[in-house]
């Protein structure tokens, strides 16, 4: 049960983070080349959320 325990807090201070920090840097990249080049941009954005 330990290891489960040592598992979860790994998670949630190492792991997690960098998730946030991986999208988080991704929609600024999004976003700056939606000001260069919009369209491209949201082709993009359709394709990712399959809309």
């Amino acid at each position: 049960m330990t290891a489960v325990a040592d598992y979860a807090i790994v998670y949630e201070l190492e792991i997690r983070p960098r998730r946030r920090l991986k999208r988080a840097l991704a929609r600024v990249i999004w976003a700056g080349l939606y000001l260069v080049r919009p369209k491209l941009a949201l082709d993009i954005w359709r394709e990712r959320h399959g809309a």
